[in-house]
């Protein structure tokens, strides 16, 4: 069948933070299902940095073409013959992490860390061959996380699938499948956030806006975001924010000192759209005595150090810090995404709020580039 599709042909490095308009959008060759797999109708999808990350290279596929786009919520068109948990007709959400719930992790109720993880950055499917096909050229088109949703329908592995009711707008249950699951998730799940606590937001896109929602849920007092652009800053404050920081103009240590008596924070979150060593470091002294440190922004391949900027690493060691890592959130897609949107049916989490701006299919240069320039929390594209 043919579908219009929006894949990269080549990362470029030149500006990450600039979009090159290097996302092609064309009418491409999509195979039926196998045995293991799901047709999805989709609805909408998510713009996410990751998919940038592919395009500009800081995450590279082993296989260009790739089809991008992750974060998708849709209805079930055909499966193959051994998928049972889902079948035509049904509502689902796309799991950037697919999981085959008998691996080691996943056995141990870590999902987010199934093996088959070392699949995603391949292009291919897991049995080697591909979906999508570019005929004029004639050429395999990988998928990015074994997804590559960004177009009006997909082929994946049911194991990246996860079915939902049916009553979600698709715009609000799209997000649930990555940015909404790993920003919350970070705070929820992988911090130990008492109540009264002091949290410290680096970031305030789509995975910074749910870590922020995520820290309120779990009993967070004062909530400090730290965001250069002014319109990010005033949705941080409608959205749970106590303390927003302009780091051009204010120094985040001296208000999180100033907010704390001194004592520093208790947590603090690194959800920007790309990390940098200094970035780590500064957000590693905004915490006090066992405070946390969560990294969740993609740092370039060649981030290799953390600088202190002058405060030196001794604190870490003498104030029992910890710097954590976090993938989805440190959860497990098949028990977060149904119930986040549980919490988004009870108004515990406004996921309208976060959706900006909706985009068409061939508007997704657009779509990146106002995510790069901070105009948005999260924009949706409706294929």
């Amino acid at each position: 069948m043919k579908v219009e599709t929006a894949f990269v042909t080549d990362p470029e490095l030149e500006d990450r933070f600039e979009s090159h308009g290097n996302v092609a959008v064309e009418e491409v060759e999509l195979d039926e299902p196998k045995d293991h797999e799901v047709l999805i109708d989709i609805e909408a999808c998510g713009v996410c940095h990751s998919d940038w990350h592919v395009a500009a290279g800081d995450a590279p596929m082993k296989h260009y073409p790739a089809a991008i786009g992750h974060e998708a919520a849709g209805t079930v068109e055909q499966v193959g013959d051994a998928v049972t948990h889902v079948e035509p007709g049904d509502s689902i959400v796309t799991s950037y992490i697919p999981c085959c719930g008998k691996c080691e992790p996943c056995s141990q109720g870590y999902q987010e860390l199934c093996v088959r993880g070392q699949y995603l950055e391949k292009g291919p499917m897991m049995d080697g061959t591909f979906r999508y096909h570019r005929q004029e050229k004639e050429e395999d088109i990988g998928q990015f996380v074994l997804l590559g949703v960004f177009s009006e329908k997909a082929v994946v592995h049911k194991d990246s699938v996860v079915p939902v009711l049916d009553h979600y707008p698709a715009e609000a249950a799209c997000l649930t499948g990555c940015g909404v699951a790993t920003g919350f998730g970070a705070a929820a799940n992988r911090a130990d956030i008492d109540a009264g606590a002091t949290t410290v937001h680096f970031g305030f896109g789509g995975v910074g806006a749910s870590a922020v929602q995520g820290a309120k849920v779990s009993g967070a007092d004062d909530i400090i975001v730290v965001e250069p652009k002014d319109q990010r800053r005033e949705w941080a404050e409608e959205m749970g924010a106590t303390r927003t920081v302009d780091p051009n103009e204010e120094d985040v240590l001296e208000v999180v000192d100033d907010v704390t008596w001194g004592a520093m924070a208790d947590h603090s979150f690194i959800t920007v759209d790309v990390t940098t060593s200094e970035m780590i470091g500064t957000a590693l002294n905004t915490v006090g005595g066992r405070g946390e440190t969560i990294m969740v922004a993609v740092a370039p391949g060649e981030t290799d150090t953390i600088d202190f900027q002058g405060h030196g690493a001794g604190s870490v060691l003498g104030m029992e810090k910890e710097l954590k890592g976090t993938i989805y959130g440190g959860w497990s897609p098949n028990y977060a995404i149904p119930n986040l949107l549980k919490m988004y049916d009870n108004g515990t989490l406004p996921l309208d709020d976060f959706v900006s701006k909706t985009y068409d299919l061939d508007e997704i240069n657009d779509a990146f580039d106002d995510m790069l320039k901070g105009n948005i929390i999260r924009g949706v594209v409706k294929p």
